[in-house]
């Protein structure tokens, strides 16, 4: 595989002092993990295997769940761990070893994860299929753009459905309508959050408000699902092609415009059903909020009716951020996070072409409803952001008074870990060139 990597320069130190060390493991503590790491995957292979002619059966009745692995794209993460060539500092053989275990891993788990999908089947399938989706609001916008804190403002409003992190997580009606009744019954919603929270890095909460009970990115669990939060790992070629949001590569077109498209469409309908309609008997609007630009061609074919709201924001202050946020991710935990320079690389790449995507789908004179938020904007006057909004997206002159109109104080300073472009290995010259176009289309 060879991706055009047009704004890389030379690679920078892996760590600075004062910074957090999220390096890569390696050594003992590395082979220690991957012992550890490749027990207990056999054990879960060993458990799991019972059920996969069960699995296998509720295929053929029910097709392929979305929340299950493509047995192809197990295979291409199979071999592009044994054949993927990154540039410096390399995958090391123990690094190779820890992410071939992890795909092993997901495939185990398959028909556990796949099973529960179709449980939801042979419970609620007509009634899902029954359960109407009316003019879907879609925030589709890139990554660092203002996006999640534009999505909670809208999901205060009480018309609106959004699904909450933990159920794309674990989309399982069944499974939503069965906590409340048990480990409800013991575990508060606080001990919950604050058992997800503090797994997470102080580096990372302080970029991500990291709350399960509401709103985030939606394909986040698309791309667990599927292997492709991997990618980072694998190198800036495999993260070009697999983490980008805005060019479909040809081995993702099915991924994105047929299983994501399948994912949402049914979690949003277990979401409606789960909330019921409004007191006064109407429908709910169901909402949704990601990164998804390359499959919103196939979403408005599916929901022709559906609205789409984009924030626009300066494409270089959302790369450095995008390349902090990433190497503060733990997507990988015992790994460690990926070589700046790849993160740098790949991302500079993925960013202009999703300027230039999100650009030409947000202006192109046919297609479905769309709005365009400037940041600039949304920052300075955010009750007549929010009025714009409503006027494009709900025809109506002013949001309800449940949904914010100023911004609550927020600290922007103090990153505990916040390169500047020049030390994440990006051609700033370069990459300003390619985005000029966007740049003044935004606001930026």
């Amino acid at each position: 595989m060879t991706v055009q990597r047009h704004f890389a320069v030379e690679t920078p130190p892996e760590r600075l002092p004062g910074e957090p060390d999220r390096t890569r493991v390696s050594g003992p503590t590395l082979y220690a993990r991957l012992v550890l790491h490749a027990l207990a995957t056999a054990v879960i292979g060993a458990l799991t295997t019972p059920l996969w002619p069960v699995f296998l059966v509720s295929v053929l009745v029910w097709g392929w769940p979305p929340t299950a692995p493509a047995p192809a794209q197990i295979a291409r993460y199979l071999r592009l761990t044994v054949t993927a060539a990154p540039p410096a500092p390399g995958l090391p053989a123990g690094v190779r070893a820890w992410i071939l275990v992890s795909v092993l891993k997901r495939a185990f788990t398959a028909p556990v994860f796949g099973l529960a999908w179709q449980l939801d089947e042979l419970l609620y399938g007509r009634a899902l299929d029954d359960t109407p989706v009316v003019a879907p609001l879609f925030e589709v916008s890139a990554a660092r753009s203002g996006s999640t804190q534009l999505a909670r403002y809208l999901e205060e409003d009480p018309r609106l459905v959004a699904p909450s992190f933990l159920q794309t997580s674990f989309p399982y009606l069944w499974l939503w309508r069965l906590a409340p009744a048990t480990v409800g019954r013991f575990v508060t919603a606080e001990q919950v959050r604050d058992a997800i929270t503090s797994r997470l890095p102080p580096e990372f909460l302080q970029r991500h408000e990291g709350d399960p009970f509401r709103t985030d990115t939606f394909e986040a669990s698309l791309f667990m699902m599927h292997l492709n939060h991997l990618a980072p790992s694998l190198g800036p070629d495999v993260m070009i092609e697999d983490f980008s949001f805005a060019v479909i590569a040809p081995h993702n077109r099915a991924l994105w415009e047929r299983t994501f498209v399948d994912l949402l469409d049914r979690v949003g309908r277990k979401a409606l059903r789960f909330a019921g309609p409004q007191p006064d008997g109407s429908h709910r609007r169901l909402f949704v909020k990601g990164h998804f630009l390359g499959a919103c061609d196939a979403l408005a074919a599916r929901f022709p009716d559906a609205r789409f709201l984009a924030m626009a924001r300066d494409p270089v202050a959302r790369l450095q951020s995008a390349v902090n946020y990433i190497r503060a991710n733990p997507i990988e935990t015992s790994l460690g996070a990926p070589p700046w320079g790849w993160l740098g690389a790949a991302l500079a790449e993925n960013e202009a072409s999703y300027c230039e995507v999100e650009q030409a789908w947000f202006t192109r004179p046919d297609g479905p409803r769309r709005c365009v938020v400037r940041f600039a904007d949304y920052v300075r006057d955010l009750e007549g952001t929010m009025r714009a909004v409503y006027r494009a997206c709900f025809d109506e002159d002013a949001p309800p008074p449940t949904v914010p109109k100023t911004h609550p104080p927020r600290e922007r300073t103090n990153y505990l870990l916040n390169r500047p472009l020049n030390l994440l290995g990006v051609d700033e010259a370069a990459l300003e060139a390619r985005v000029r176009a966007y740049r003044a289309w935004s606001g930026a």
